[in-house]
């Protein structure tokens, strides 16, 4: 056989191998469908497999959130807040990816799905899907949460009077000390949705002196998302005794739009915010910012601190 004909066959032989395994993968994908969703649910929440296998079963299968959520809190017992927490994590693990990729027509009826109806108590799990993994997903996504859930609720009477109902019962939570701490967090970033006038004081609340580090967390996730000329302010307020990590939250806050960035430099030329706080990369925003006008007071702030 002439070696041009055997490397022909050669190439042929790999573009035929590689065809068949994507398709292969490509059914792999398709092969798991809604009905599929009881059973990933149940290998999901075996604590006998390893954690890795069981993250893995999420990300290969974003088309199946909402059956996945629903598998998930099917059967769980309302009155066993033990058996709830246990599947919390996954319950979250779920929903933050779904809100990180911010479509809404994958949102729409996840949420439509975890607002409870207007008789019925706020549930922590919900809590935890709608504050830490759906507003909390799309605010990592680069996503202003307000917008979205704007759309996502437009045209559905029922659930725009769930969604008020809903903010609320967020409120009653977050103050409830009786709720696991990390939930009274995810009650509030909800409140984060609503407007500086009627959720701006409960917020502002959880940022004082004081106050426990993962609910300060919260309130600054919260206010983060709130569209308020008052947010910046508030959030500058505590800086001073916010803990390392609630200072890089208020900060990723504070840089997230034009008005607010104002008020950061602000606070670092009155000596509220120390510009070593900033760190390289947030400095490097600001003196390189697009803006003229930040660009030019960035320029002229002390930054000998600065590491």
């Amino acid at each position: 056989m002439p070696r041009n004909h055997t490397s022909n066959l050669l190439v042929f032989w790999i573009l035929v191998t590689a065809l068949h395994s994507t398709s292969s993968a490509a059914l792999g994908q398709a092969a798991s469908s809604p009905t599929d969703a009881p059973a990933l649910a149940r290998q999901i929440l075996d604590d006998g497999r390893p954690e890795a296998d069981r993250k893995r079963i999420i990300a290969d299968n974003p088309q199946l959130s909402l059956p996945l959520l629903k598998a998930l809190v099917a059967d769980m017992p309302a009155a066993d807040s033990k058996e709830e927490y246990r599947r919390i994590p996954w319950i979250w693990r779920v929903t933050v990816a779904a809100g990180k990729r911010n479509q809404v027509e994958e949102l729409k009826p996840l949420v439509d799905f975890c607002v409870p109806p207007v008789n019925e108590p706020l549930r922590d799990w919900q809590a935890v899907v709608l504050g830490g993994g759906i507003i909390n997903g799309i605010g990592l996504s680069g996503g202003w949460p307000d917008e979205r859930i704007r759309a996502i609720v437009a045209g559905n009477p029922d659930l725009i009077q769930r969604w008020k109902r809903l903010l609320k019962e967020a409120a009653v939570m977050a103050d409830n000390q009786k709720v696991f701490k990390g939930t009274r967090y995810d009650a509030l970033r909800i409140l984060g949705v609503d407007t500086w006038n009627h959720r701006g004081a409960l917020l502002f609340r959880y940022l004082v002196k004081g106050v426990d580090d993962e609910l300060q967390q919260g309130a600054i996730g919260g206010l983060s998302d709130m569209r308020s000329p008052c947010v910046a302010q508030a959030i500058v307020s505590g800086f001073s005794h916010y803990d390392a990590e609630n200072r890089g939250f208020a900060l990723k806050a504070l840089l997230r739009d034009r008005d607010r960035t104002f008020v950061l430099i602000e606070a670092i030329e009155a000596g509220t915010v120390k510009a070593a706080d900033l760190g390289s990369a947030r400095l490097a925003l600001l003196i390189n910012n697009p803006d003229p006008s930040i660009r030019e007071r960035s320029r002229q702030l002390r930054v000998g601190g600065a590491d």
